[in-house]
């Protein structure tokens, strides 16, 4: 099978009528297209997604700073320390 183009590819998707409707207006409005408006959509998506990655990196980061800084300010030692980690990992665990 032979493409026209390497760099595109197309893909069909049935809608509702209603959603196909609604598809149509937002494209009227924004005098565009239907390719357009689900183009838009995908990268809308993928935006959301890549942030929401991006937040729980966050999360997990400033996690270990804080775990590091109650470490230093409560004089924890190394066993103590590694005690402290297993216990948060438990706790944590409880909470998802």
């Amino acid at each position: 099978m032979k493409y026209k183009s390497l760099t595109q590819k197309a893909i069909t998707a049935r809608f509702s009528i209603t959603e196909y409707q609604r598809i149509e207006e937002v494209a009227e409005a924004s005098g565009s297209n239907l390719a357009e408006v689900l183009r838009e959509a995908w990268r809308s998506y993928k935006k959301k997604d890549d942030f929401s990655s991006d937040l729980q990196k966050l999360r997990v980061e400033l996690l270990k700073q804080t775990f590091e800084i109650c470490s230093a300010v409560a004089g924890l030692n190394e066993q103590e320390r590694t005690e402290a980690i297993t216990e948060l990992k438990n706790r944590l665990g409880e909470l998802n």
